[in-house]
């Protein structure tokens, strides 16, 4: 396994943080809308698919976990946005402790998905693709849900330093320099991730500029990432397809 840096693991951090920051609460809303419909659809795949024993019983069942953790993860970012937006002295503390317990609810959630891929390898070889092409989407809002987060997470850490309009700028200013995904469009990976990789350097060398931004990022690193696998598999769906 070759493990990867902290250097390495940034630009990725960066490119969702770019896709939270730029995530406003409109789009939350709709992004939540289409999770709604893209779980009632997994559901119904195993009710459809489902072999007749109890395994549709089991699936419903962890499903309905996966739901119940998402919608206390999404009251406990409503009240990390709410204490952003509030002039209230005690508004960072109130912030970082529903930060915290997001922490534990996203551990649950991990958990709660693993099971379910471990399910999913119980269908069908034929129905598998059809899993995985559900599962992706699944996998994509979830992703976005996760950047959002993190994006917040971002905002508390400068409002310790910062004033709110001072943080806001600052926010607007790194967006700026961070590459928007509309060019991965007609572009391969690669590429993609080197114009985040530039972008990362850039924010490196303009510390006096960004007050620390990439220490925070940094900072990210350990809950983000506890392991060189775990972006690509902590939300994971899709199962092998044979």
């Amino acid at each position: 396994m070759i493990m990867t840096t902290d250097t390495d693991k940034t630009p990725h951090i960066l490119a969702r943080l770019e896709i939270g920051f730029r995530t406003d609460s409109a789009h939350l809303k709709e992004l939540e809308k289409d999770l709604t419909v893209a779980l009632q659809c997994a559901r119904n795949f195993g009710s459809k698919h489902g072999r007749p024993d109890d395994w549709n019983a089991n699936w419903q069942q962890q499903w309905d976990d996966v739901e119940r953790v998402l919608d206390r993860i999404k009251i406990l970012v409503n009240e990390v946005g709410g204490s952003i937006a509030s002039n209230d002295n005690g508004r960072l503390q109130s912030a970082l402790k529903s930060w915290g317990t997001i922490q534990s609810e996203d551990a649950r959630l991990v958990a709660a998905l693993s099971l379910i891929q471990e399910h999913a390898r119980e269908l069908d070889v034929r129905l598998r693709i059809d899993w995985n092409i559900l599962a992706r989407t699944l996998e994509s809002h979830l992703e976005t849900i996760r950047a959002c987060v993190q994006a917040l997470r971002i905002k508390v850490e400068l409002l310790k330093k910062l004033p709110k309009d001072e943080m806001d700028l600052l926010v607007k200013n790194i967006l700026s320099k961070l590459p928007q995904r509309t060019l991965a469009d007609g572009a391969d990976a690669s590429t993609y991730e080197h114009e985040f990789q530039k972008a990362a350097v850039q924010l490196e060398n303009e510390q006096h500029e960004f007050r620390g931004f990439m220490d925070i990022v940094k900072g990210l690193l350990i809950w983000v990432e506890t392991s060189d696998e775990r972006v690509c598999k902590n939300l994971s769906l899709q199962v092998e397809p044979t």
